[in-house]
């Protein structure tokens, strides 16, 4: 009898997971949020772009902070129950004591795994969310909802699953709407949370994958789109401020600053860019993707401003498909305080190139530096820039 009751629980569970419901979760990124779930046969979607990438070249001055970080999208870590054996009795030999591998640092106790989505669309996507339970306790009322990019549909939007036992892990099955692809770098964020009661006792965890459509470019000099150092007998070949001035090619060689030179600041060394002068040197930020790779405690860059507002949001991606975010910001490269928008000052030149040739020679044209953390332990992917034209980036480096 007791075989039969738990084969009709389990058959009540199993009609309840395959059912499709119509309920909308709330998605990980403030640019995406899921559209409410259809059919994936019957209703069309439109498709979301990512942030728009043509960014204005310059901006009206505005001495406003940074933008305000964005939130990060890993799941939150729980303390995990000691499992050490007891200690033993002081009678006994010193070789039966734990090994200090015991005592290292614990993982997450409830993990929520989402896998890699197909983006070659139109197509139907079958999306299986993995809930592992590494607590002492069983997890019980478990529900898992999903979310992929605004207006893509998923069904069902949220999925129940059996009691999950400690060290035992279930998965939830979804199927996902994949529009066309279109041209151009673009994020698509899915999301994947579960609520329950028991396990760690958190009562909530969340995962995410963050899958680009494109492959980060390799190079930032591959991203060039900016001429921003001229020499003085050909200073009109380039245009910093959008105005035709220019930083000075022999005035930043004496500031030890000229072509591949290395500067030091905040904790890494940034590389000057190692084009000849009047070729592109500096990329304007406009939501481009550049793979980094390494460990460090932040990612400096090397940047200055055209403008008194050239502020924005990077975001870094790492290759376990977890994100951490960041503002950043550059002051004008002159007349704007050094230390605006949390940068600092990395490199200072007297005077500038005009059209007519070198001049200003009384004021100093500057470039900063400023850094978003990098999560502790993780391997960095690749960064996405702010979207910001006034924004000037020469160089980016991992600081260990």
């Amino acid at each position: 009898m007791k075989f039969l009751r738990k084969a009709a629980i389990a058959g009540v569970f199993v009609l309840a997971a395959s059912t499709w419901s119509t309920s909308a979760a709330y998605g990980a990124f403030a640019e995406e949020s899921p559209a409410t779930s259809q059919s994936p046969a019957s209703t069309e979607a439109p498709e979301t772009e990512a942030p728009a990438t043509d960014a204005p070249a310059s901006e009206a001055p505005d001495d406003s902070a940074p933008e305000t970080e964005a939130p990060e999208t890993e799941a939150p870590a729980s303390e995990a129950p000691e499992t050490a054996a007891p200690a033993p009795e002081k009678s006994k030999a010193p070789d039966t004591a734990p090994e200090a591998s015991d005592a290292a640092e614990p993982a997450p106790e409830i993990t929520v795994a989402v896998p890699e989505v197909g983006l070659d669309g139109p197509a139907i996507a079958t999306v299986e969310v993995t809930v592992s339970n590494d607590s002492s306790a069983k997890m019980s009322s478990v529900v898992v909802s999903f979310a992929g990019p605004v207006g893509w549909q998923v069904v069902p939007s949220s999925q129940k699953l059996d009691a999950i036992k400690s060290g035992r892990d279930q998965t939830a099955t979804f199927q996902v709407r994949v529009p066309e692809k279109r041209p151009g770098f673009a994020l698509r964020i899915f999301t994947a949370t579960v609520s329950y009661n028991g396990g760690d006792g958190a009562g909530s965890a969340t995962g995410v994958r963050a899958m680009p459509t494109t492959p980060p470019t390799d190079s930032l000099a591959a991203l060039f789109n900016s001429v921003a150092i001229t020499t003085a007998s050909q200073p009109t070949a380039g245009s910093f401020d959008n105005e035709g001035n220019t930083f000075s090619a022999e005035q930043l060689a004496a500031a030890g600053a000229g072509p591949g030179a290395a500067i030091e600041a905040l904790g890494a060394t940034l590389l000057m860019p190692a084009s000849e002068p009047g070729t592109a040197d500096n990329v304007t930020a406009a939501g481009q993707a550049l793979r980094i790779g390494g460990q460090g405690q932040r990612l400096v860059f090397l940047g200055s401003g055209s403008s008194t507002s050239a502020t924005g949001t990077a975001t870094v991606f790492y290759t376990d498909g977890t994100t951490s975010s960041g503002a950043i910001g550059f002051p004008n490269w002159s007349f704007h305080d050094e230390n605006a928008h949390g940068a600092e000052l990395a490199i200072s030149t007297n005077g500038r190139n005009r059209p007519s040739g070198y001049g200003d020679a009384a004021y100093q044209y500057r470039m900063f530096a400023h850094s978003v953390p990098l999560t502790a332990g993780k391997t960095v992917d690749f960064v996405v820039l702010p979207t910001n034209g006034s924004m000037h980036i020469f160089s980016i480096a991992v600081a260990p």
